[in-house]
């Protein structure tokens, strides 16, 4: 009985996954598609917060802010878990944060073309 069991809560949880769907469309075509030469490359983040929809009780970013100025080297360090990948992420649109905003020279991402951008 106990394999049932487990074999029952792995099948409702890869459901789980199959059902997902995501808010973040990248084929939308809707959305300003900038050129390269309008991009500058400065990068901000204005109290970003975020929790990985997996991870609702965690909180990774807690009201972040920073620059990271175009044509200069930025390092992010930290231990695991203190939210450099998911700064990386927030930036490519793998996610959205639940507050804040990332903006790329003074533009908000989320106003860009997905596809474009990337």
């Amino acid at each position: 009985m106990k394999v049932v069991a487990e074999a029952k809560i792995a099948g409702h949880l890869a459901y789980e996954v199959l059902d997902f769907q995501d808010y973040i469309k990248p084929n939308d075509p809707a959305g300003r598609v900038m050129a390269r030469d309008e991009l500058g490359g400065r990068i901000e983040m204005r109290g970003v917060s975020f929790r990985y929809p997996s991870r609702p009780d965690l909180t990774i970013l807690d009201n972040f802010s920073g620059v990271f100025e175009a044509g200069k080297t930025t390092a992010l360090v930290g231990p695991s878990g203190c939210g450099k990948s998911t700064i990386i992420q927030l930036l490519e649109r793998f996610y959205d944060p639940s507050h804040g905003e990332v903006l790329i020279d003074g533009h908000n991402i989320k106003s860009l073309n997905l596809r474009a951008f990337r």
